[in-house]
């Protein structure tokens, strides 16, 4: 009689689990946290800036802190909001940028910056735009359409030098 005694063998399990890695994420998330990164980061810097500045974060009501900790709600009012503002308007810009995929993909062996920084920045525009329109009407449409096209160009901008000086 044979005695087969089948055991598993246990994998030693890591003592540290590892960290999801950006590029694990799927190249849309990816985009639009990059987006939310930096908009997060620009709000932080204009936040700090209004409370160095004391301005009031809600309407004067007469009473004025007496230390600039008083208007430190600034910050992370502005930082997430900004977040928040960056990253919805990246996944809106990812979408565009797979819906125009062989657009953007025949203009590629077109010389000049404007055709290739054309496209994404179209796409930002009206991703900003869109973010735009429904949460602010008309002006929020523009202001938010502005920022979207400059923020496509300065990060298609660095894609392109990141890109050459490899």
């Amino acid at each position: 009689m044979t005695t087969s005694s089948y055991k598993r063998r246990a994998r030693p399990r890591p003592r540290v689990q590892p960290r999801i890695r950006i590029e694990t994420l799927p190249h849309v998330f990816r985009v639009a946290l990059r987006w939310a990164a930096a908009w997060a980061a620009v709000g932080l810097v204009l936040g700090i800036l209004l409370m160095l500045g004391k301005a009031p974060p809600f309407a004067e009501s007469g009473a004025k802190p007496d230390s600039i900790l008083g208007y430190i709600f600034w910050v992370p009012a502005l930082g997430g909001g900004a977040a928040a503002a960056g990253l919805g308007i990246g996944l809106i810009f990812t979408g565009l940028m797979a819906l125009t995929t062989g657009w953007r993909e025949s203009l590629e062996d077109t010389p000049g910056a404007m055709a290739q920084l054309g496209p994404d920045v179209a796409c930002g525009a009206v991703a900003g735009l869109t973010a735009g329109l429904l949460v602010g009407g008309f002006t929020g449409a523009l202001f938010f359409g502005t920022l979207g096209a400059g923020f496509a160009g300065v990060m298609k901008h660095l894609a392109l030098r990141k890109g050459a000086s490899l």
